[in-house]
Parts: structure tokens; sequence; C-alpha cells
């Protein structure tokens, strides 16, 4: 069961939403919630090249974006906490410096779960669109990270993502131990050319969670279409309101999941996703 939960925040609405999402899942788990802010000031002072004379007008211009970034973190976490406060749940907020992707594989270390938007801005002070954090911690997490659209629904069900991999049974693991699946109704697909095949796949899944008392359906399907462009459909036939699958592995049987599926599911996915490396 979910004790403690960790938001990475970047002030975007992708990590508004992530708040929210947060809030739910703290108060099914009764879970604490951790805000953190981290300061991108390696960035910032990065080299680069300057004319002669230019050093002093880098130097003091970092030093402004720097202040300008630690203003913009610090409003996130006074509304982070100010959030948890309104609704009841417990939570602490900080802020750190350094690369983003790297103090949030080092913080994460302390709690149950990473919860990111689907797209991450935590270069705000020097990039416009969305940076590499989030693929870089899916790939090196030591925990299970949740990616969260712009907007969350409201659906309950949840679709377990299954193809047989390390990856996969990893991530079936973690979801049983978060306890997210208490009230929910879960369906297991799992798709290969024959039908007999997806449907033994599947069946691992399954038996697995009956084993820690989690009823799932079986959802076996034979396809040659993309899998990606397979889970799409799905969740959209399942109304889901979480995809629960392993995150950029060599599957061991190839047909399913490769790391392209990953990305395509991060970049059209209209839900949260609960990835595990």
């Amino acid at each position: 069961m979910l004790k403690t939960i960790l938001i990475a925040l970047d002030g975007s609405a992708y990590s508004d939403a992530a708040l929210e999402l947060g809030i739910r899942w703290a108060q099914r788990c009764n879970a604490m919630l951790v805000g953190l802010g981290v300061l991108d000031e390696p960035t910032i002072r990065s080299r680069e090249p300057v004319p002669l004379g230019g050093y002093y007008y880098k130097r003091h211009r970092d030093d402004v974006r720097i202040q300008e970034a630690h203003d913009r973190l610090q409003q996130s976490l006074e509304r982070f906490a100010s959030r948890c406060a309104e609704v009841g749940v417990s939570c602490k907020v900080y802020e750190v410096i350094g690369q983003p992707w790297e103090q949030i594989l080092v913080e994460a270390q302390r709690y149950d779960l990473i919860i990111l938007g689907q797209q991450t801005y935590f270069h705000f002070e020097t990039q416009q669109g969305p940076c590499e954090t989030l693929h870089m911690v899916v790939k090196n997490g030591p925990r299970p990270v949740v990616t969260v659209p712009e907007k969350l629904g409201s659906s309950n069900a949840i679709l377990v993502a299954y193809d047989g991999s390390l990856q996969a049974a990893r991530a079936v693991q973690a979801f049983q131990q978060s306890g997210l699946h208490q009230g929910q109704q879960v369906y297991v697909v799992g798709v290969a050319k024959e039908l007999a095949e997806a449907s033994e796949r599947v069946q691992r899944a399954v038996d697995f969670l009956h084993y820690h008392a989690i009823k799932a359906t079986p959802c076996p399907l034979s396809s040659l279409d993309p899998p990606g462009q397979v889970l799409l459909e799905q969740v959209r036939h399942y109304d889901a309101g979480l995809l629960v699958m392993g995150a950029y592995g060599q599957p061991v049987l190839r047909e399913f999941f490769f790391g392209s599926v990953t990305k395509t599911m991060l970049r059209e996915a209209t839900i949260p996703l609960f990835l595990y490396h």
C-alpha cells in the first residue's frame, strides 16, 4: 500500500494535473504527498560562447534567471501545500538544486511512487518546449513512475498491458503492491499473432493478481496491428482511467512491446500511465 508519493513540480498544467491525481490517491491510500521543486542551476549557469568582456553580463543574467526560477518554484510549492491543506491531505515540500532528472532519481529513493506530467518543463528558464526529464526518470527510476496528461478523466477502470516481459512482470508486481487496485475493475490485455498464445501469457498475470486477492478479467487479443495502437484502442474500449505497463523493455516475445511503444503511449495516451522499467 502506498505510504508516500513524490510529485516533482515544474509549474505547468501537467504538473497541476499530477497534483490532482496525487490527491485522489493520497485520499484513497491515506498517503503523504511530497512536492519537490528542482532549481536547474547547472543548466542556467552552463558554459556558452560570450563576446569579449561579456562574462560579467552573463553572470548577472544567470543570477537573475536563478532568482526568477527560485521564485517560480516557491510559488509552485506554496500552491501545492495550500491545495493539500484545502483537502486535508498530509504533505511536505522542499527545493533542491541540480540537474532535474538526476535530483528526482535521488530523492525518489525515499518514497514509494513518482508522479510526473506527461510532458515536463523543468528547464523553463532556458527552454521553451518539453525537456528530457520524464524519459530519463522512467528509464532509470528506482520506483514506478506515473505520467499524467494535461487533463484528468473520471473513469476508475484499470487496464494492465501484459506481454510476458520482465518489465511487464515488474510493473504488475509494483501495481499490486501499490494498493491502487482497491475498488477498481482490472482488465489484463495481451496481444499475439495467435489467440492461444495471448491467452496463455495473460493468464500468468491474472494468476499472479489472483494470488494477491485481486480479481482481474483476462482480455487476450489476436492482432497484427502496431502494439501502441492496439493499446490505445483497448483504453478507449474499456474506458480505462489508468494503464499499467512495463517500459522500454525488450520482451521475450517481440511482437508486442518495444521501446517505441512506450514512446507512443507517452505521446498519445490521454490517461495516466503506471510505468516500471
